[in-house]
């Protein structure tokens, strides 16, 4: 069997194991990455947005690459690898991403000769012997032209293997050496001037380059959206802003003078909810162009249990439970109270918004380093798809149903926490709740 390569397999303690890859096998997966190009560029395009699931892509994928029991094995480690609670959720993605990540992740698990960090990647692993992958798989890597699912029959085969696999490669010791400097190289320049390895390696730099670009055209066209919608806010709140004055002023006015019950309430009526509106174009305005914060030095757990305690009343209005963990109470941050408070309020609204059936919504602090405390407020709502997701900052967007909130509070909270020098990000599953990460910086030295 002429081997051409390495794939490195993930184990729960270093180092990778490094698997042979049989020249053979590199057809299934050129077939795949070239697939998985195509799935990236019509979800770009939109061609095939509710066409396929990420779940039907990766059934695609494995039939395939899987024909080589090494890729069948890498593929097993992989999907088990996102299952585990790694930052990367496949079942939690699109089409797209799903195969964005695939891709990125065999860019960096594939080493061949033209791999740039080759000799250092393999100097650290531990090699599995062709003779130990044919024990553990029973096939003999001549014959492993034959479609896998002659032989294995599903994942739970190429599962069963890589289980095996790693009950038997234990962890070198600690005084046990590796590869000498003069094998690594040997097996790095396995494959040397084989064009198909090189039509493979050929395509997973134009996959990096796919994914550079899409990313940047996505991020452009985020970042212009928000520009366009924060001058149409700007704009609108400010023509808006006056005929609102004037209504709630000439609404005052009658009322004072007004005696008739009836009429008194329908003009109430009116003065409350322009003042209403005219709350509403305020927030509007701040997401605009928010006000230049006057930043101080804060005491974190008195910034936190005011909020809090602000909120207390909502939050037992919808049976939810609030808690606050935070470890010191002689940190500070450096920014304006006032902007943070209304941030942070914001934010457990939505928090407590999003509870159905009673819950808890959990405030938590941390130093995370770098002059940096992150905050986190975790729900466990109803969470968010996709779709809302993309739009989570968006003015006037809102995850329920019209009329109840005004989608103000996060857009907002994004836009103050962002000027005192902060940043937010937001992780969320449906059913499985959210957690919002605000990062805010420390005193200044």
């Amino acid at each position: 069997m002429a081997v051409v390569g390495w794939l490195l397999v993930n184990r729960n303690s270093k180092p990778y194991l490094a698997l042979p890859v049989p020249r053979q096998a590199l057809m299934g997966l050129t077939r795949a990455v070239s697939f998985s190009l195509q799935t990236i560029t019509e979800e770009q395009s939109l061609l095939q947005q509710d066409r396929r699931t990420s779940g039907s892509w990766r059934d695609r994928c494995w039939r395939l690459a899987a024909s080589d029991p090494t890729v069948a094995i890498w593929l097993a480690s992989e999907e088990k690898l996102s299952g585990s609670g790694s930052a990367f959720d496949a079942n939690n993605c699109s089409t797209g991403q799903a195969a964005a990540h695939w891709l990125e992740r065999l860019e960096e698990s594939l080493v061949t000769f033209s791999s740039p960090q080759g000799m250092t990647v393999l100097k650290q692993a531990e090699f599995v012997s062709v003779e130990k992958l044919c024990s553990i798989t029973g096939m003999l890597f001549s014959d492993a032209d034959a479609n896998i699912e002659r032989t294995a029959g599903t994942r739970a085969t190429a599962v069963r293997w890589l289980d095996q696999l790693l009950r038997e490669s234990l962890p070198r010791q600690a005084d046990k050496t590796g590869m000498s400097q003069q094998e690594v190289a040997s097996a790095v320049s396995l494959g040397e001037g084989d064009p198909q390895v090189a039509m493979l390696e050929e395509l997973l730099v134009a996959a990096k380059s796919l994914r550079g670009l899409f990313g940047d055209f996505a991020g452009s066209v985020s970042s212009a959206r928000l520009e366009a919608i924060r001058e149409l806010a700007y704009g609108a709140g400010h023509e808006i802003n006056n005929p609102l004055a004037n209504i709630a002023a000439r609404a005052q006015a009658l009322l004072y003078d007004e005696r008739e019950p009836e009429r008194q309430r329908r003009l109430a009526t009116i003065v409350d909810q322009a003042f209403r509106a005219r709350d509403m174009i305020g927030g509007l305005m701040i997401f605009a162009r928010p006000p230049k914060p006057n930043r101080t030095e804060v005491n974190l757990a008195e910034l936190l249990q005011s909020v809090l305690s602000s909120m207390e009343s909502t939050a037992e209005e919808h049976g939810v439970r609030l808690t606050l963990d935070v470890p010191s109470n002689q940190d500070h941050v450096f920014v304006d109270r006032g902007q943070i408070e209304d941030s942070l309020r914001g934010i457990l609204s939505n928090a407590i918004e999003a509870i159905l059936h009673g819950g808890t919504v959990a405030v938590e602090a941390v130093r995370s380093g770098q002059g940096l405390f992150l905050l986190t407020v975790r729900d466990n709502g109803i969470g968010m798809d996709r779709e809302t997701m993309a739009r989570i900052f968006d003015p006037f967007f809102s995850g329920r149903e019209a009329g109840r909130g005004i989608g103000l509070g996060l857009s907002k909270a994004f836009r103050l926490i962002e000027g005192n020098g902060g940043s937010i990000s937001i992780e969320s599953r449906l059913q499985q709740g959210t957690t919002v990460s605000v990062s805010l910086p420390g005193p200044q030295s």
